[in-house]
């Protein structure tokens, strides 16, 4: 999947152009010749977040039993005013 990509000049004059190559893909905005924004349809979009996994998925995971998690204790010092 190649993004295609638009100055941010074309993107102020002819935003429906944009939009419509974001229909078949991610698009780069660039300023100044650096990548400044992505922008991609809302249903590409959801397909991305709804891949992404909660620490509770994860830890639930019977795939990740045998992984080993150290957690340094976490400690607190008490100040007297």
């Amino acid at each position: 999947m190649s993004a295609d990509t638009f100055t941010s000049r074309q993107f102020n004059q002819d935003p429906s152009s944009v939009k419509r190559a974001a229909k078949k893909g991610p698009i780069k905005i660039t300023e100044r010749g650096v990548v400044a924004y992505m922008m991609m349809s809302i249903e590409e979009y959801l397909e991305i977040t709804s891949k992404a996994s909660t620490i509770c998925d994860l830890l639930a995971d019977p795939d990740t039993a045998d992984i080993e998690l150290l957690v340094p204790k976490f400690t607190t010092s008490s100040q007297s005013a």
